[in-house]
């Protein structure tokens, strides 16, 4: 009897006991993995019946190898194990933990490489494992570098090699070898290959086909409970780090740069409208062929790869059965919180939150039902609580909340912003707002933020979003603090326009669907869903309410109304001193009426410079968007681009062993034209790059670049270039503000001579140097400008053009460039065709 109690007991403990599996990692523990360590510390892994066993590297067990053999259900390996599954390999790939690679190379700030190109002769330090590193060797060879143009070192895993100057470039991590160096006073810069098109995934989440095909639902918890994992991580940056530090941290890490990792590698993990570990096929093919035809690897991909599908929601029984228990769900909602949600003018509950929830009855099939009867909030809140309704459709997450409420995982984050009227200037922090009163939604997250950590500003309550608006609209509030996206929305359909934003807070919204504190199942299913959601269903969702999050410039006034309210003390001090001097009164009061017009002038003034600095900054944002979209679209060219440029070397290659003339002749024009595309890319993302240091330039190729820029468009008006510029002429500028000048110069030519309309159309530029000074003209055929305009043409904002045509800064930038920051100067005068344009500049730096 005894030995058959012992034996339920035992047979008990099994049923009840969680599953055990093991994760291996490609490298020691760090913030790398925080995700992994953040989902067993917090228990997701053991909420989802899992017992999970982490090793790092320091078992020396390769990722592949221990999954292959079994030691590993899970492992965390480089991109090549992409190249593993296209070769038949029988593994699953299931995430890419980092949407864009750490690996770069580090030089010295101090060593002069500015870019790939610069590496030519130099030392660098790779791995031995050539595949783990295949990005670095494919950026180097799309600037023309082979293993021979430079020289090649094992690495030595210590940063202070470049400390010592033992190496000129060494392949480090982002996240890791800067900040080390940093705190020794080396100033690094980096060389990434995602800024030359390579930008690889880097962590890949990777099972074998086995645990896929056996152990679906395990397979299935191990995925939901590591992406809650990772979420948590990077929403929690600082208290993930605090766990590594005290319970991974093999490494000894400094708490510091535990969160200095954290914090970079979170912009490696997230990608704009993609759920977080997404795996695109088509960016894996091409990151797959960057291998083949960089040499890792020499096969043919028999087959594409196996592809864990997390679109497919997989249930337990017990999750199963809990949703036919509960067939109606009882929702309350936020009436009047646009675009997230709101009710309509015919009653129906719309927004991203509405949409969320048409998924989950469409996946779940289950009804919810919306309560309308509670037009407040806070009533919505509380009957949540108090288990009158079941979840809340939308809440923002906080402290206070999850005391009394369960959460599943945010769908959607907002900044929160500082809205006021448009003549408040810049607010650096909400310490700025220290006893003045701000609009907040009763109920709503930043009630809570206001009372708990700001005591010393006065909330005035709203019911709503747009309410709260009003407040500071007419004057009853001095700010609201919202979400951008809300207030943003809000601004634009009620045509607040003289509300706008004027700064930021340290808070966001984390909004997620929050549930009654008895319904844990709910929690987890929902979080299911979610993980579930493609990216064309995420894509969906937040691009049909979501708007554009632009933010207004920020002018300052405070210094104007400083000023005015100190004259103004003085004019009260005045007035007072003139009633007891009234034989003086006379005077007094002339001087006083003169002293008040020029009061109102300089006021006048004021306003206008600052209207003028607002103007100006307006058009400096638009070259900051037209650089991001440069950017933007250089990045997706980049990688195809460069790939099929080492397609056309490798079918050089073979053609060479062939000895086809005729085909050589065309790969020779094929690689030409992707040189010239490639540059093309560089040419605009440099010029919309700020340039830290002042460097010496070659004169002759930087109007090259210009000429590159600028020549398609001179070719179509039919206007050419005449260059009179002695090649060996070098001078010390910075090179992207000298290229604005010359371009601003060029395209000023370019209008005269179309308005002009005369028979030569030719734009001359030279250059001429002696010891002290370098001199560059640009001269056209316009006919000259006017005596009458020629002393007004650098000021800002005059201009002969129509608005739409120009805004009268151009030439004013460029005189304020080379007279401020050059210490040169830019003058005009008028030729015998047209005018002529004069910059010299300084060569006691230079290089002669």
């Amino acid at each position: 009897m005894k030995k058959l109690s012992l034996l339920l007991l035992f047979m008990v403990s099994l049923l009840w006991s969680n599953e055990a599996v093991t994760l291996q990692l490609s490298w020691l523990n760090q913030f790398q993995f925080a995700g992994f360590y953040v989902a067993k510390e917090r228990g997701y892994y053991r909420d989802a019946g899992l017992d999970v066993t982490i090793n790092d590297a320091r078992n020396k067990m390769d990722p592949y190898t221990s999954v292959m053999e079994g030691k590993a259900q899970y492992a965390v390996g480089h991109t090549s194990i992409i190249i593993e599954s296209m070769k038949s390999s029988p593994i699953v790939l299931m995430a890419a933990i980092y949407q864009s690679s750490p690996m770069m190379l580090l030089v010295r700030e101090d060593s002069g490489i500015r870019s790939a190109k610069d590496l030519r002769g130099k030392r660098i330090m790779l791995t031995g494992d050539a595949a783990s590193g295949v990005e670095i060797q494919a950026m180097l060879r799309s600037v023309g570098l082979t293993p021979e143009d430079y020289h090649l070192q094992p690495h030595s895993y210590d940063p202070r090699s470049l400390e010592r100057n033992e190496t000129d470039a060494m392949a480090s991590y982002l996240s890791n070898e800067p900040f080390i160096l940093e705190k020794m006073g080396v100033k690094t810069r980096v060389i990434h290959p995602k800024e030359y098109g390579f930008d690889f995934y880097s962590d890949i989440l990777f099972a074998s086909r086995n645990e896929y095909l056996k152990h679906p639902e395990r397979m299935n918890a191990f995925y939901n409970a590591s992406i809650r994992g990772w979420i948590w991580a990077f929403d929690h940056v600082e208290e993930a780090a605090d766990l590594i530090y005290r319970k991974y941290n093999p490494q000894k890490k400094s708490l510091e740069s535990l969160i200095y990792e954290g914090n970079t590698l979170k912009k490696l993990a997230f990608r704009s409208n993609a759920p977080f570990g997404q795996l695109d096929p088509n960016r894996m093919a091409m990151i797959a062929q960057g291998y083949r035809l960089m040499g890792a690897v020499n096969d043919t991909f028999s087959s594409k790869p196996i592809m864990y599908d997390n679109t497919t929601l997989r249930l337990s029984t017990k999750e199963k059965q809990w949703l036919r228990d509960h067939p109606i769900i009882r929702v309350g909602i936020d009436h009047n919180w646009p675009p997230v949600e709101s009710v309509d003018e015919k009653g129906r509950h719309i927004g991203i939150s509405a949409s969320y929830l048409k998924l989950l009855e469409k996946r779940l099939g289950v009804r919810f039902e919306i309560d309308y009867s509670r037009k407040l909030w806070s009533d919505s809140i509380h009957s949540v609580q108090t288990k009158e309704l079941d979840m809340l459709s939308c809440a923002a997450v906080t402290e206070k909340r999850q005391e009394h409420l369960l959460f599943s995982r945010p769908y959607l984050k907002q900044s929160i912003v500082i809205v006021a009227n448009s003549d408040v200037g810049f607010v650096n922090d909400l310490m700025d707002l220290k006893g003045k009163k701000v609009a907040v939604v009763r109920s709503y997250a930043t009630e809570e933020y206001l009372r708990t950590n700001h005591p010393n500003i006065i909330p005035v309550l709203a019911d709503s979003s747009l309410e709260a608006l009003q407040k500071v609209a007419s004057g009853e509030a001095y700010a609201c603090i919202e979400g951008l996206g809300v207030a943003s929305y809000i601004i634009e359909r009620y045509n607040l326009n003289h509300l706008k934003v004027v700064g930021e807070t340290p808070y966001r919204y984390e909004l997620a669907f929050a549930f009654r504190d008895d319904w844990g199942p709910l929690v987890s299913i929902s979080d299911k869903v979610l993980a579930s959601l493609s990216a064309s269903e995420y894509q969906q969702i937040h691009g049909q309410w979501m708007v554009h999050d632009g933010r207004g410039e920020f002018v300052n006034y405070r210094v104007i109304w400083s000023i005015a309210a100190f004259i103004a003390l003085l004019f009260i001090l005045i007035v007072y001193k003139n009633r007891r001097l009234d034989v003086l009164v006379r005077q007094r009061t002339d001087e006083l009426e003169s002293f008040n017009q020029r009061l109102q002038d300089e006021i006048a003034k004021a306003v206008e410079k600052n209207h003028k600095q607002e103007k100006l900054l307006m058009q400096q944002a638009k070259m900051a968007e037209i650089g991001s979209m440069l950017e933007s679209i250089a990045h997706q060219w980049r990688q195809p681009l460069n790939i099929l440029g080492l397609s056309m070397t490798r079918l050089n290659l073979n053609s060479l062993a062939g000895g086809n003339s005729e085909t050589l002749k065309i790969i020779e024009i094929a690689e030409a034209q992707i040189e010239y595309m490639s540059q093309t890319i560089d040419d605009f993302r440099n010029f919309f790059k700020h340039d830290r240091d002042q460097r010496s330039v070659n004169i002759n190729a930087l109007i090259n670049e210009v000429e590159t820029l600028l020549g398609p468009l001179l070719m179509r008006k039919r206007i050419k270039i005449d260059r009179n510029i002695d090649p060996e002429i070098e001078v010390s500028v910075y090179p992207n503000e000298l290229k604005q000048v010359m371009i601003n110069l060029i395209n000023n030519a370019r209008e005269a001579i179309e308005q002009h309309k005369g028979g030569e159309r030719v734009i001359h530029i030279g250059c001429q140097s002696d010891e002290a000074e370098c001199t560059l003209t640009v001269e056209d055929t316009g006919g000259g400008i006017p005596e009458a305009i020629m002393d007004k043409i650098f000021d800002p904002y005059f201009t002969t053009k129509f608005e739409s045509q120009g805004t009268g800064i151009g030439l004013y930038m460029a005189k304020t460039i080379i007279e401020k920051h050059f210490l040169g100067k830019l003058s005009v005068h008028n030729g015998t065709k047209g005018a002529c344009f004069e910059i010299r500049l300084s060569r006691r730096n230079s290089a002669l």
